[in-house]
């Protein structure tokens, strides 16, 4: 229960709602909280409507085997749906690193 509130203060703590997993990750294990422990409160928040988590695809082949998921509270921004604004923060936050991502990195 501790770990999943603390999850849960890390996701509101910062203006950007949604984060990569391995920021959070990163996060925890400064708490000393190891990553399975992380895995099982999102599996529990997720599975409670609190969190959502989506999984994120780019053909680099530098990016291979790297976990790009992004997770997100499920909370109304401004009256909207919940979920609908899980997704679109999800897919600001996807966005805005895919495009710097492609701005900066080139395959040689």
């Amino acid at each position: 229960a501790e770990v999943k509130k603390t999850v849960t203060v890390f996701l509101r703590s910062r203006s950007q709602k949604a984060r990569f997993v391995t920021e959070l990750y990163a996060a925890m294990r400064r708490l000393k909280v190891d990553t399975e422990e992380t895995d099982r409160a999102l599996v529990e928040l997720e599975r409670e409507g609190m969190v959502m988590v989506r999984d994120h695809f780019c053909g680099d082949p530098h990016l291979a085997g790297v976990d790009l998921r992004i997770v997100a509270l499920v909370e109304s921004i401004g009256g909207a749906d919940a979920q609908l604004s899980a997704i679109h923060m999800i897919d600001m936050a996807w966005n805005k690193w895919l495009s710097e991502y492609l701005a900066n990195h080139r395959c040689g």
